[in-house]
C-alpha cells in the first residue's frame, strides 16, 4: 500500500476525527472557558505519561516486527504473545503504583473534587488504564498487518462514541464531566476494538497459549526506551511551559496556548494519521538509496500540503478562533503565525524522527528528544522575556527550526551525499 492510497484511506478517520474535534473543542470552550482549557489540559497530560508507561512503548517495534514476521506463522504467534504479556503486566504495576499515589496524583489537578467522584474517578482511572494498553496492542497488531480498513473502522467507531460522553459529560457536569469523559475515552475504545475483531478476525487468538520469548521482550524493549522518552519529554515541556504562562500571565494565556495546540493538533490530524499507518512500517524495509527516494518522495507530498494548510488556516484564523472556541481566546492572534510556520517544519522533522524509531537507532533518538524539549523550554522563558506572549510562538518555530537543522545534519550522509 503505498503513501497516496494510505493518506486516502486515513482521510476518511481524520475527516471524522475533524469534525467530533471541531464540535468537542466548541462545546469544551463554551461551558469551561479558557481556564477550563488549562486544566484539561494538565489533565491530558498526566494521561499521557500514563498511557505511555501502561505499554511500555513497545507499540511501534509491535508495528515493525509484525509487518516483517506476519507471514511466519509460528514467529508472529510468539511475537504478539509475547507483545500482549508487556501490556498486561505494564499496565498491572502501574495500577498499583496509581493506587499507592493517588491523593498526590489528585493534589497535581489543582482542582477541588469532591471525595465521591475522587474515588469514582480513581476506579474509572485503573480500568482505563489497562484499556488503554490492550487496545493499543491490538491497534498496533493491525497497523503492523496493514489491516487499514479495520483499523479506520475501530477508529472512526471510537471517536464519534468517545466524543459524544465527553460533549454530554462536560453539558451535565463541567469540569468533572470532562475529566471522566477523558478518562473513559479508551474503555469505549477498547470495547468497539474487541468486537471489530471478533466480527472480522484480523488474527488468530490462539497467540494467548504461545510463550513468552525472551529475544522478542529485547528487540522491544529497544523501542521502549525511545517510546517512553518522547512523549515524556513532549509532555515534560509543554506541562511546564503551560504552568509558567499561567504564572507568568494568567490562566486566559495558559488556556489559549493550550487551544492554540489543538488548533495545530487539528489541522495536522491528516498527515499525523498516515504517518503513523505508513512511516514506521515502509522505513523499516528500505535502505540507502531507496529510504532515501522515499523520504524525498513523501517531502514532496507533504510540503506542498502543509503550506496550503497553513496558509488557509492564517487567512481564516478569526473564524476558527470563533468556530472552534470563543471570543475569550483572542490571545491565540498573538501566537497563531509563528506556530504555523513551525508547523511547517515540524511536519518534516516528524518525517526524519521516523526513520531513527524505524531503524531503532535508540541512543540518537534520546538525544534529539531531549535537546528539543531542552531548546524549547529556554526559548519560552528567554523570548517570553523578551518580546511578551508572542514570544512562546517565536519559540516553538524557532526549536522546530533549530531541531530540523541538527536532524539534516544527523542524516547528510543519506540525505546529501551522493
Amino acid at each position: 500500500m503505498n503513501f497516496i492510497r494510505t493518506s486516502i484511506y486515513s482521510g476518511i478517520s481524520t475527516a471524522i476525527s475533524l469534525i467530533t474535534k471541531l464540535i468537542s473543542n466548541k462545546i469544551i470552550a463554551v461551558y469551561l472557558g479558557s481556564s477550563g482549557m488549562f486544566l484539561i489540559g494538565q489533565l491530558k497530560d498526566i494521561l499521557k505519561i500514563f498511557y505511555t508507561i501502561s505499554t511500555l512503548g513497545v507499540e511501534t517495534g509491535t508495528t515493525k516486527y509484525t509487518s516483517e514476521l506476519k507471514n511466519k506463522k509460528n514467529e508472529f504467534s510468539n511475537l504478539i504473545s509475547t507483545t500482549f504479556k508487556i501490556h498486561l503486566f505494564s499496565s498491572i504495576i502501574l495500577m498499583a503504583l496509581i493506587i499507592i499515589f493517588y491523593k498526590s496524583l489528585v493534589l497535581s489537578l489543582s482542582v477541588e473534587i469532591e471525595e465521591t467522584n475522587q474515588n469514582l474517578l480513581k476506579y474509572f482511572l485503573l480500568i482505563s488504564i489497562i484499556s488503554f494498553s490492550i487496545q493499543t496492542f491490538i491497534m498496533s497488531v493491525l497497523n503492523g498487518l496493514k489491516k487499514i480498513k479495520i483499523y479506520i473502522l475501530i477508529n472512526i467507531t471510537a471517536t464519534i462514541s468517545s466524543a459524544i460522553s465527553l460533549i454530554l459529560l462536560v453539558i451535565k457536569y463541567s469540569i468533572i464531566g470532562a475529566f471522566f469523559g477523558l478518562i473513559i475515552s479508551p474503555i469505549i475504545t477498547l470495547i468497539i476494538a474487541i468486537i471489530i475483531c471478533l466480527i472480522n478476525r484480523p488474527f488468530s487468538l490462539n497467540f494467548i497459549n504461545s510463550i513468552f520469548k525472551q529475544n522478542y521482550f529485547k528487540k522491544l524493549s529497544n523501542y521502549t526506551i525511545m517510546a517512553i522518552t518522547g512523549p515524556i519529554c513532549l509532555i515534560s515541556a509543554t506541562f511546564f511551559i503551560r504552568h509558567f504562562v499561567y504564572e507568568e500571565y494568567d490562566s486566559n494565556h495558559a488556556g489559549s496556548w493550550e487551544a492554540m495546540w489543538r488548533i495545530s493538533g487539528i489541522y495536522l490530524l491528516f498527515l499525523t494519521t498516515t504517518f503513523k499507518f505508513y512511516l514506521v512500517p515502509t522505513f523499516s524495509n528500505l535502505k540507502n538509496e531507496k529510504l532515501k527516494k522515499e523520504v524525498f518522495k513523501i517531502w514532496k507530498t507533504t510540503l506542498p500540503i502543509i503550506i496550503l494548510i497553513t496558509a488557509l488556516v492564517y487567512f481564516c484564523k478569526d473564524l476558527l478562533i470563533e468556530l472552534l472556541f470563543t471570543s475569550e481566546f483572542y490571545l491565540i492572534n498573538t501566537l497563531i503565525l509563528f506556530h504555523l510556520l513551525g508547523d511547517i517544519i515540524k511536519i518534516n522533522c516528524w518525517i526524519l524522527g521516523n526513520i531513527l524509531i524505524a531503524k531503532a537507532r535508540t541512543k540518537s533518538f534520546i538525544l534529539f528528544q531531549v535537546e528539543w524539549s531542552i531548546i524549547f523550554i529556554i526559548l519560552s522563558i528567554i523570548f517570553s522575556n523578551i518580546y511578551g506572549y508572542v514570544g512562546l510562538g517565536i519559540a516553538y518555530f524557532s526549536t522546530y527550526l533549530i531541531h530540523f537543522i541538527f536532524l539534516n545534519l544527523y542524516f547528510r550522509k543519506l540525505l546529501w551525499k551522493s
